[in-house]
């Protein structure tokens, strides 16, 4: 019966260099194949990232839970390079931020918010210190959505409302989408409006540029243009692009207070200004996002037909 007491861990073995690098080399050779570029590079610097931060990793147990995960990577780049729709989906996800560790980093890039910040504050703080963070989850989830419910609370204390408002924030945080550049945009509206993908070969010095070309005719992958067309539409449902426009609103502070203060007084015959700078975070869907081409059995000529969809004679 001693064995009924033996743990799993005490069972396994540290994984073989070779189980180790054959892993590795499959994961960069299968996000080679992927036909979008973005994901590509990014699937590739990731992999190459992780694999030598955890090279030295001597504990049993995250040994085998990274390399479980790695597995799963593995296996879901191979049914998104068979065309698998949703595995495609998926990766293209990965690549463009809408899930994963460039989630977060397209969110400290775009909006402000740090990888690390975890406290936030009430409605008002994030208002006015983090204007681009308040606008887009105003934008994706409502203001509404923004407080905290205090009837679901224990207390109705302002320090634990506050508490409950910092922890609200953080769920807000994991649960937006960061949103896109116009260049980004243009990009994926171009693919899901032709369904072609341009080599990245086109803006490089034409001696090297057949070398691409012929390095993606070999190794990557690519879909059908209708299939090109349906990932990239699917995926602009979840991508908003960002634009910020700089406008003139009055000085709160010109007469606030008349007082000269030590700490805030001004140089001598200099005035405060009567208008001042304000950024404008605006967010716009794609128009292409989720539009649905139609299919050549559903396709009717109305031709000599009256209102009812009856045939004139």
């Amino acid at each position: 019966m001693d064995f009924l007491l033996k743990t799993q861990s005490k069972c396994q073995r540290m994984p073989s260099r070779q189980e180790v690098m054959r892993l590795y080399r499959g994961l960069l050779r299968n996000a080679r194949a992927f036909f979008d570029d973005t994901s590509r590079e990014f699937i590739q610097s990731e992999t190459k990232r992780l694999f030598r931060q955890n090279h030295n990793d001597v504990m049993l147990d995250r040994v085998h839970r990274k390399l479980t995960g790695a597995r799963t990577t593995l296996h879901l780049l191979e049914r998104a390079n068979k065309h698998i729709f949703k595995d495609a989906l998926s990766v293209l996800g990965y690549g463009y931020g809408r899930k994963g560790p460039r989630k977060l980093v397209m969110l400290e890039a775009t909006v402000g918010v740090e990888v690390r910040e975890e406290i936030f504050g009430s409605v008002h703080d994030v208002e006015k210190y983090r204007p681009a963070f308040f606008a887009l989850a105003k934008h994706q989830m409502g203001l509404d959505k923004l407080s905290v419910n205090k009837d679901t609370l224990r207390s109705e204390h302002p320090i634990n409302v506050a508490k409950m408002q910092d922890e609200h924030w953080k769920k807000i945080r994991h649960s937006v989408l960061p949103p896109v550049d116009a260049a980004t945009m243009d990009i994926l509206e171009e693919r899901a409006s032709t369904g072609v993908i341009t080599s990245s070969a086109q803006y490089l010095n034409p001696d090297y540029a057949h070398v691409i070309r012929a390095w993606e005719e070999r190794w990557v992958k690519f879909p059908e243009k209708r299939q090109v067309r349906r990932l990239y539409r699917r995926l602009l449902e979840s991508i908003d692009r960002m634009d910020v426009t700089t406008v003139m609103v009055p000085n709160p502070g010109k007469y606030l207070d008349e007082r000269p203060r030590r700490t805030t007084e001004l140089a001598p015959g200099v005035d405060k200004p009567d208008l001042i700078p304000k950024k404008v975070y605006s967010f716009v869907k794609s128009p292409m996002a989720g539009k649905q081409e139609p299919e050549d059995a559903n396709i009717i000529d109305t031709a000599g037909m009256d209102a009812h969809g009856n045939i004139q004679s």
